[in-house]
């Protein structure tokens, strides 16, 4: 225990001991490298086999945490086209953004959410910060450079400051209630 524990002067603090973090540092290296070692041999942190396309980790069964040879694998552009057609077909309304309708990492994403959000409806958002594929293939699919993009009953319509103005003109309001109605 720290020599001021128990003792009346309260405001004594202990000398530091400058070797001690070192230490403490180094055998938790040590000791990490141990446990890691322990659970997977030396050839599960080797390649499996060499490019094989990149499969979402939300979609792929997850076969063992030390596995990681997947996760480095690039999808084709042509599959990311195929995987953002398919959410396009799926939600009647989604949003792309950078972050989630809960916490929107940039002012553009968070307008956007916004926006939605007023018309009280479940709308469907993809974290293109999450998923580097989607995020220039979404650009690519919509043939527009930047994120947000809005797709309603599987049109785009476009980024925020074309949601504001359509907000602002009543016609997203209008597309937003035929796309509740086709919820249904």
């Amino acid at each position: 225990s720290p020599s001021w524990v128990g003792s009346s002067a309260a405001f004594v603090r202990p000398t530091p001991n400058h070797h001690a973090p070192k230490m403490v540092r180094l055998s938790f290296l040590v000791a990490s490298s141990a446990a890691l070692a322990a659970l997977a041999p030396a050839s599960a942190f080797q390649p499996s086999t060499p490019a094989r396309r990149h499969v979402s980790a939300a979609v792929r069964p997850t076969t063992s945490a030390l596995s990681m040879s997947d996760d480095f694998i690039q999808e084709t552009p042509e599959a990311t086209r195929e995987r953002i057609q398919g959410l396009v077909d799926e939600n009647p309304v989604l949003l792309f953004m950078k972050g989630s309708k809960v916490f929107p990492q940039c002012g553009f994403s968070n307008t956007a959410v916004q926006i939605l959000n007023s018309f009280n409806i479940d709308f469907h958002t993809v974290d293109v910060l999450a998923d580097e594929a989607v995020r220039q293939g979404v650009k690519d699919f919509s043939q527009w450079p930047t994120i947000p993009q809005l797709y309603v009953a599987g049109e785009f319509i476009g980024g925020s400051d074309i949601m504001i103005e359509m907000y602002q003109s009543g016609d997203l309001g209008e597309m937003i209630e035929k796309a509740k109605a086709d919820m249904m």
